[in-house]
């Protein structure tokens, strides 16, 4: 098949979504890895790795339902966001005003679905990897108040942690830092496209 037919079955492309979609992927692999590495004890390419997979696929069950979800949409909200993705602007039309709440709503939305699409994510990987399913409280909190003075002393132990598994808030804290950092490299975007 020649080039030429092969461009005019794909359509239109959006080249540059794609590509700062894969910009935001790789910042957010590196930060995420940093934060397993710490919290989980595992060395740089086990860490890598896992970040790795648990943003690849969480990135593309996003887009699965992103696409699922954009065809259900009203036309005017529709044309809204092909717009957004497509040209990197908004149409002045009828949702014009309520575009913030509903891009601060659908934020919200992907930082809990994504947390919960990468923590059983992670939990899949440990069982296929052999290393057993992750369980609600992964280590025991000791009940001895020496035994918690002596682990504070040695920074190893909070108080803070109410029972939650290691690699849940690992996760949670990890998933944090990649929305902070997507969000003011879209924000800097932002600013840099208003500026021109």
């Amino acid at each position: 098949m020649p080039m030429t037919d092969l461009l005019a079955d794909l359509g239109v492309l959006p080249l540059r979504a794609i590509a700062f979609q894969s910009l935001l992927l790789m910042v957010a692999i590196a930060l995420e890895a940093t934060i397993l590495r710490q919290r989980l004890r595992v060395g740089y390419q086990t860490s890598m790795q896992y970040a790795a997979t648990l943003n690849l696929l969480a990135t593309s069950l996003g887009w699965l339902a992103f696409l699922t979800l954009e065809s259900l949409l009203p036309p005017d909200l529709r044309t809204q966001v092909i717009s957004y993705v497509l040209f990197n602007g908004f149409y002045d039309n009828f949702w014009g005003d309520k575009i913030p709440v509903l891009l601060v709503m659908a934020g919200i939305i992907c930082f809990f679905a994504t947390f919960w699409v990468k923590l059983q994510g992670l939990n899949l990987l440990m069982i296929v990897l052999g290393r057993g399913a992750i369980s609600p409280q992964e280590d025991s909190i000791p009940t001895n108040r020496q035994e918690r003075y002596t682990l504070a002393r040695k920074g190893e132990f909070s108080n803070q942690r109410g029972g939650y598994s290691p690699y849940t808030l690992a996760v949670l804290e990890a998933n944090a830092l990649s929305f902070t950092a997507i969000l003011i490299l879209l924000l800097l975007q932002q600013a840099a496209r208003v500026r021109s």
